[in-house]
C-alpha cells in the first residue's frame, strides 16, 4: 500500500486535473480522494477525472479556502488529491446520492452504500473503513443509517462539504456523479490496518445548562431562557468578552457548546456544536442536531491548544502502532472554524502533524462538520473537531 499526494493551483479545471493525473502512480491505483475550493465546479471535476483516471474509485469534497498536505498548507484556488495504490485483491468503491428535503436520508444512505459495495465487488462483506462526505444538514442521520446497515460501527472518517463564506457553494462528487446537496462515501477493503480517532481538544468551563426547547439544529432555550442570551452571558462571564449579537464567526469558534459522549479514566470527553448565528427567535443556529434534555457546556479553546491538538490526536492514535516505521499515510479532517481563527498559525498545525507522521503523506481539508470514531468505538458527527485515520502495516 502506497500513498501519494499532489496539489495544483491551476484555475483551469481541465488542465488542473491533467496535471494531477500525470503526477500519480498508475500501477495499482485504487482510490483518489480529492479536496477542492469552490472555484472549481464539481461537475467539471467529475468529468475530467473520469476521463483522466478511468476505472479508479474517486470521492471529492469542497473545502474552505484551502487544503493541507504533507507538502504544506495551500490557500487560494486549489485542488489537492491523495492517491492510494493498493494491490488488485483489495477493493475500493464509491457511491453518491442526491438528497433534497423530500428524500428519505436513510434510504439515500442505503442506496449510496449499495452503489459503493457493488463497485467494490464486495457485497455481503463488512468494509474495513469508510470515507464519508456530505453537504451540511443530515450528518447524524447518515451515520446512524450506516451503523444500522452493517449492524456494527465500521470505522469512518469524514467532513461536511464547505465553501469560503458559508453561502451554500459547497459540493461533492465521485467518478460517476456530482451534487450540491447529497452524500458521497467510499468503502475501503484495504491491505493495511486503519486506526481512526475523533477528538474535540477544547476544555469545559463551569457554565452548563439543559436544552429545554429546540427545533432540529436550532437551539431555542437553555434552562427555559433564550439560548442567545444564555450563551452570550456565559462567554461574557467566562472570558470578559462581549460578543455582538450579529456574531463574529471566528470569535465564537473559541467558545463552542459541548455535550459529553463518554469518559476516559473518569474524565469526560465531548462532541462540539458550533453556533453559526442567532436566529430570529432568539435561538442559536448550529451545524449539528440538538435534542431536548441534553446538557450543554460552554467550552473554551485557547490558541495554543488549537495549534497542538491535531498532533496530540495523532500521537494518541499512534499508541496502537508498535513502530513509526509501520505508518503508510493518513487522512486528517480539521474544521474550517479553527483554521480561520488561527490564521497564519495554521502553518504551525501543519508542522505538528508532519512531525507526528515523520513526513509520511497525508491530506487534510477544512470542513463545516467532522465525522469520525471516538475512543469508545462510537461513530459521531461534531463541529470544531479533529478527525484522523492512520494507515499502518502489520509488520
Amino acid at each position: 500500500m502506497k500513498f501519494i499526494t499532489h496539489v495544483t493551483h491551476n484555475k483551469n479545471t481541465r488542465l488542473a486535473v491533467q496535471e494531477l493525473s500525470k503526477a500519480l502512480q498508475k500501477e495499482n491505483l485504487s482510490s483518489v480522494i480529492c479536496y477542492y475550493t469552490q472555484e472549481h465546479r464539481p461537475e467539471d471535476l467529475q468529468k475530467e477525472f473520469s476521463l483522466s483516471l478511468p476505472g479508479v474509485s474517486l470521492i471529492g469534497c469542497s473545502t474552505c479556502k484551502g487544503v493541507m498536505t504533507d507538502k504544506g498548507v495551500h490557500f487560494g484556488t486549489v485542488i489537492g488529491v491523495l492517491a492510494i495504490c493498493d494491490n488488485a485483491s483489495n477493493a475500493y468503491g464509491s457511491g453518491l446520492v442526491h438528497v433534497t428535503e423530500d428524500n428519505n436520508v436513510e434510504e439515500a444512505t442505503a442506496q449510496a452504500l449499495e452503489i459503493a459495495l457493488t463497485k467494490s465487488d464486495r457485497k455481503g462483506e463488512l468494509p474495513g473503513f469508510i470515507v464519508l462526505h456530505s453537504t451540511p444538514g443530515t450528518e447524524e442521520r447518515i451515520i446512524d443509517a450506516i451503523d444500522k446497515t452493517f449492524h456494527t460501527q465500521v470505522p469512518i472518517i469524514g467532513g461536511s462539504a464547505a465553501d469560503n463564506h458559508i453561502d451554500g457553494h459547497w459540493s461533492i462528487f465521485t467518478e460517476s456523479d456530482s451534487t450540491g446537496s447529497g452524500l458521497a462515501l467510499q468503502v475501503f477493503y484495504p491491505s493495511q490496518n486503519v486506526s481512526a480517532g475523533l477528538s474535540a481538544g477544547y476544555s469545559p468551563t463551569e457554565f452548563k445548562g439543559k436544552v429545554t426547547k429546540c427545533d432540529n439544529r436550532e437551539l431555542l432555550e437553555i434552562d427555559h431562557q433564550l439560548a442567545q442570551d444564555v450563551y452570550l452571558e456565559w462567554i461574557s462571564d467566562h472570558a470578559g468578552v462581549d460578543v455582538p449579537k450579529h456574531f463574529v464567526f471566528e470569535l465564537v469558534t473559541e467558545f463552542p457548546l459541548g455535550r459529553t459522549v463518554g469518559e476516559i479514566y473518569t474524565n469526560p470527553y465531548y462532541k462540539l456544536s458550533h453556533p453559526i448565528s442567532i436566529s430570529s427567535n432568539g435561538g442559536l443556529l448550529l451545524f449539528t442536531d440538538i435534542a431536548i434534555g441534553q446538557e450543554v457546556t460552554l467550552m473554551s479553546g485557547d490558541r495554543q491548544k488549537l495549534i497542538g491538538r491535531a498532533g496530540r490526536i495523532l500521537k494518541e492514535t499512534k499508541r496502537r502502532i508498535r513502530s513509526d516505521n509501520q505508518i503508510v499515510g493518513a487522512i486528517c479532517i480539521i474544521c474550517a472554524g479553527p483554521m480561520l481563527y488561527l490564521k497564519e498559525d495554521i502553518h504551525e498545525v501543519y508542522k505538528e502533524i508532519s512531525n507526528e507522521l515523520n513526513g509520511r503523506p497525508f491530506i487534510c481539508p477544512f470542513t463545516y462538520g467532522e465525522q469520525g470514531r471516538f475512543i469508545d468505538g462510537e461513530n459521531a458527527h461534531g463541529n470544531l473537531m479533529v478527525s484522523s485515520a492512520l494507515f499502518h502495516s502489520t509488520l
